[in-house]
């Protein structure tokens, strides 16, 4: 296993790994070790099953399951695991989404700079996408350090968000794109509140979290906290914190959601296919006293 650094602390290359083969807790836990200082990595090359995907996914941790928001009963055809969350523009027979398909919208949120699941509870860990068909063009996907971000805050900035609370919601998010919710999807989730400045469990390095999840801030006015939200989430996408990782098949990607955001960027999703497959590992986020 070889490591290459993309920038100054802040993502990787893992080569020289073939997880088909190596898929083990040992190899797990170097893999761990290379997050902890780079936040997000790519190990090249990975020719996995979904069933290999998932069994190396739960070697981080217990596994969240998709919702399946916007699908139809039949839409496990393709999708046969409930721990591989859909990251495509493909229906259930493998063809591109028509323009009504109601998935569309609820995927155009993925445009938008987020970390994974800050609306539970405990957050989410590591995310790890699997490249299966890429476009010709376009299709990037960016990342934010929020620890650098963190770190670039004056200091009175940093005293004057200290402590405070952010409402997360996917339902907020997704209201963004002009996503309608179901009733029945309205039962599945509700809002929760987590600290806006984050330690991570394992490095200690405090960072910032924000994004599109973010509702507002507890205990200031509506607006207010959004435009502080706002503020702090332009300042940490700011070009010096930004990796863009530019897809290649067989990529598996990971990043930690504690200490970064990331958002999709557009192709043409009319005319070529895109099939990743995403495993999310359930979060240790601290509860927000009541």
């Amino acid at each position: 296993m070889k490591i290459k650094g993309f920038t100054e602390g802040f993502g990787g290359e893992i080569t020289d790994l073939d997880l088909a083969e190596e898929g083990t807790l040992e190899t797990a836990q170097a893999v761990q070790d290379v997050m902890d200082h780079y936040g997000v990595a790519v190990i090249r090359d990975q020719r996995i099953t979904d069933q290999q995907q998932i069994a190396f996914s739960r070697l981080f941790g217990q596994l969240e399951f998709s919702p399946h928001f916007g699908r139809g009963d039949k839409d496990l055809v393709r999708m046969k695991f409930p721990e591989l969350f859909d990251v495509s523009n493909l229906d259930e027979h493998d063809n591109i989404l028509p323009d009504t398909d109601r998935r569309r919208v609820y995927r155009a949120a993925n445009l938008m700079w987020h970390a994974d699941s800050t609306f539970q509870p405990h957050g989410a860990g590591y995310s790890l996408l699997s490249a299966r068909i890429v476009p010709a063009s376009g299709a990037d996907t960016q990342f934010a350090d929020m620890r650098a971000a963190y770190d670039a805050l004056s200091a009175s900035m940093r005293e004057r968000i200290e402590g405070m609370v952010v409402e997360h919601s996917t339902f907020y998010s997704r209201s963004l794109v002009g996503y309608q919710f179901t009733e029945e999807e309205l039962k599945r989730r509700t809002a929760t509140r987590q600290f806006l400045v984050q330690t991570h469990p394992r490095s200690g390095r405090r960072s910032l979290m924000v994004g599109s999840h973010a509702s507002h801030v507890v205990g200031l006015p509506v607006e207010e906290g959004r435009a502080l939200l706002k503020e702090l989430g332009e300042f940490a996408t700011q070009e010096r914190f930004v990796y863009t990782h530019k897809w290649k098949v067989g990529d598996l990607l990971l990043w930690d959601n504690r200490c970064t955001m990331h958002r999709a960027t557009p192709f043409d999703d009319t005319a070529e296919r895109r099939d990743l497959r995403r495993t999310t590992v359930v979060g240790d986020l601290p509860l927000v006293p009541a």
